[in-house]
């Protein structure tokens, strides 16, 4: 099986909370010359939305992330700004995300609060969402290495719970990664929803949802070799994985299949956790999968 490039092991994007330190070089986020991608005329609109403070904090899928602080009420915002708005698909990925941030069907807690979007004359599209304070998975994991198992699995039930919220509300992220899952305080939240739609039985379109981002290291097979578009048997066997990250350390694509249930043994995980994560692992049914495929949101 072919492995992933290197940077889709370590996507690692923040879209609504701070950047990993051991990213900030590679982002250029130390470099001020390359802090005036955001246009004059964008950072104007930005402020007759009543936020100050403007600084870049992250790339995201379509453009760049930044702070603001509302002037009202010294609230934190995050800002998505478009780059290169003239890219249709950039603006397809902009355009969808802010409909699934603010669809009445979004469940309150998981995805960041929705606040508004412009497109201003001469100026980048932008969105504004909540702030979340907190840090993703991977940062987090980086910053408690020697976690107690029965925090892991603890962790690890939290995520299956907050997906599984998306998904009974009829929504599927499809970004499964370490990037886009972030602990903030006792709750897990989900980030970048670019990629999200509607869960639909039986939708077979391929003329929608194109370009959407996934992160190979998690995806299924099928997922990963472009024979179908994520469904939430996919999202699910992506969040196995995360998992199985979670509690060994270990990218479930480097070993094989085989190996898994032995890593998870050597690694002290209780067997009840085991054989709740093993089949979740193995590739979905494409007729299973095929009942629950994602819609252009």
């Amino acid at each position: 099986m072919k492995k992933p490039p290197e940077s889709a092991l370590l996507t690692d994007r923040s879209d609504s909370g701070p950047v990993g330190p051991q990213f900030r070089d590679a982002l250029g986020l130390q470099d001020d010359e390359q802090l005036d991608e955001v246009l004059d005329a964008t950072k104007k609109a930005v402020a007759a939305e009543g936020l100050t403070q403007l600084k870049r904090v992250d790339r995201g899928g379509y453009g760049v992330v930044c702070r603001a602080v509302e002037k009202r009420t010294g609230n934190p915002r995050a800002i998505k700004v478009v780059l290169h708005a003239e890219d249709e698909s950039r603006m397809t990925i902009f355009r969808r995300e802010c409909r699934i941030l603010d669809a009445a069907e979004m469940p309150t807690g998981i995805a960041p609060r929705f606040y508004a979007a412009k497109e201003p004359r001469n100026g980048q599209p932008f969105l504004i969402q909540e702030w979340i304070e907190g840090r993703k998975l991977s940062d987090w994991l980086d910053a408690h290495p020697n976690l107690p198992m029965n925090d892991r699995e603890a962790l690890c039930r939290a995520i299956f719970e907050t997906y599984a919220r998306l998904h009974a509300a009829n929504l599927i992220h499809r970004d499964v990664s370490l990037g886009n899952i972030m602990i903030s305080g006792r709750r897990i939240r989900l980030i970048d929803f670019g990629g999200g739609g509607r869960a639909v039985p039986g939708y077979r379109s391929l003329n929608s949802l194109s370009r959407v981002p996934t992160t190979e290291a998690f995806a299924s097979p099928p997922v990963r070799n472009g024979e179908r578009k994520q469904t939430i048997p996919d999202e699910v066997h992506a969040v196995a994985k995360v998992c199985f990250t979670v509690l060994t350390g270990k990218i479930a694509f480097e070993s094989p299949d085989a190996e898994w249930g032995s890593i998870l043994r050597q690694s002290g995980v209780c067997s009840d956790v085991s054989q709740f994560l093993l089949p979740k692992m193995e590739t979905p049914p494409h007729q299973i999968a095929m009942m629950s495929q994602a819609k252009e949101f």
